[in-house]
Order: C-alpha cells, then structure tokens, then sequence
C-alpha cells in the first residue's frame, strides 16, 4: 500500500490494494484518506472513486473526528 502525502499536517490518500500508485487511475478500488482530528487522534475515511474527490475532502474544512 502506498500513500501519496500532501502539505504537511494535511493528511494522506491511497488505495489498500496490491496495485501500485502508477495504476492507481485503472484500479478499480475506492481510494482512503488518512488525517489527524482537531484531538489529534488519527481518523480514516473510504469510498471515494477518484484522487480528486480524496484530495478535495481532506482540504475540506473542517474534518470530523
């Protein structure tokens, strides 16, 4: 699994899949985002089709514990 980390503090998206993130656009699995909570404990979030969406939910604000 690897992850793709965007500006610090922000968080992570990736894929929980044996594929590698060069084949990530043709995978079929849903993508996960990975981030610290206002308490600081860490929280996960699936189901989101493409990075875009990913990405646009972790800048989102603000996150749910």
């Amino acid at each position: 699994m690897a992850t793709k980390t965007l500006a610090r503090g922000m968080g992570t998206f990736f894929k929980d899949c044996e594929h590698p993130a060069s084949r990530w656009a043709k995978c079929p699995h849903l993508y996960k985002i990975r981030y610290r909570g206002p308490d600081g404990k860490q929280a996960e979030e699936s189901g989101f089709l493409d990075q875009d969406i990913a990405i646009a939910r972790l800048i989102s604000e603000p996150l749910p514990t």
